[in-house]
């Protein structure tokens, strides 16, 4: 009974406790600081890689150029959007019914999707068949046809052959299809949350419209993405043709003076002051040897002399590389 307190030692520790110099435990559990990481990868929003929009670009100029001359009709293409999103987000914004097609880009690991939705795939068909494209079906509640499953691998093939070609300037690969479905979740090409690049491509056709979408998991493109970063250095390399074309045409309208050399010869200043009329000087030079023509006084070809349509010519056999 030792270790029983006695009531002046009870009222002794009450007053203690209530005074505050007794310390007591609570239920309540000591706060600790603890930060939290921030993954910024994991945010959806625009793309930050500059080549990336650059190549996507191009590509619609390259698919415009390609469905109008399959379609034989005015089809324009242009890039909407590039986004950095979940896959599941992704996939609750397609525009169903549509045709979800499965791609590797080989090397790169991973399969990536390419979706044409509904009304654009029924008005390719129908303008492969020879009508207008008008667009007056009911979308819901079909699936694709054999035929129109053929179309749609058609039309696959030239988009990802375009796609490819514009790869080419920042990393080799190659657009390989892989087969086609219409429900999202047979199309689970990486895990719910995981980032993928949204592209929407609007494409209208005479009488109708629709979209493409490009959906390429944000792995897949990790190691190769520094070169997408380097927007410059892919300008560079990248040749617009109509520039080029437009330039070529300018240049050739430029005037020069062109003049051809038939020989040298050399005579004395007293022998010059003689000459008379019909005199003749005596060329270095046969009439059988080449002669050499300039352009703007600059040696440029070696040619033959002659006569074309009863006009004094020249024919060019051979160029002049300077040293």
């Amino acid at each position: 009974m030792a270790n029983v307190l006695s009531q002046d030692e009870v009222d002794s520790l009450l007053g203690g406790i209530d005074a505050g110099s007794v310390a007591t435990e609570t239920d309540v559990p000591e706060e600790k600081d603890t930060v939290q990481a921030y993954n910024f990868g994991t945010e959806s929003g625009p793309l930050n890689l500059p080549t990336f929009q650059v190549i996507n670009e191009r590509l619609t100029g390259f698919l415009r150029d390609k469905l109008s001359a399959i379609t034989k009709q005015n089809v324009d293409v242009k890039l909407i959007s590039n986004q950095l999103v979940k896959f599941d987000e992704f996939c609750r914004s397609l525009p169903l019914p549509a045709s979800l097609n499965v791609f590797r880009i080989d090397p790169l690991r991973g399969a990536s999707l390419l979706v044409l939705e509904g009304r654009l795939v029924f008005s390719f068909v129908e303008i492969f068949f020879g009508g207008r494209g008008l667009n007056p079906w009911k979308l819901e509640g079909r699936a694709f046809t054999p035929i129109e499953t053929r179309i749609i691998e058609k039309i696959c093939g030239i988009i990802l052959a375009e796609c490819q070609n514009v790869w080419q300037e920042v990393h080799p690969v190659k657009m390989i299809f892989s087969h086609s479905e219409i429900d999202p979740q047979f199309t689970q090409i990486t895990e719910p949350d995981d980032m993928v690049i949204s592209t929407r491509i609007s494409i209208s056709l005479p009488n109708s419209s629709g979209t493409l979408f490009f959906c390429i998991p944000y792995a897949s493109i990790e190691p190769v993405k520094e070169k997408f970063k380097q927007k410059a250095g892919y300008e560079s390399r990248v040749m617009d043709t109509a520039w080029q074309t437009s330039l070529m045409q300018r240049i050739q309208k430029v005037p020069l003076e062109v003049s051809c050399v038939l020989g040298t010869a050399t005579i004395h200043a007293g022998d010059l002051l003689e000459l008379d009329v019909e005199d003749v000087i005596m060329l270095d030079q046969k009439t059988s040897h080449s002669v050499v023509v300039k352009i703007e006084d600059i040696p440029k070809f070696k040619g033959i002399p002659g006569a074309c349509n009863k006009n004094m010519a020249v024919r060019i056999i051979d160029t002049i590389q300077k040293e």
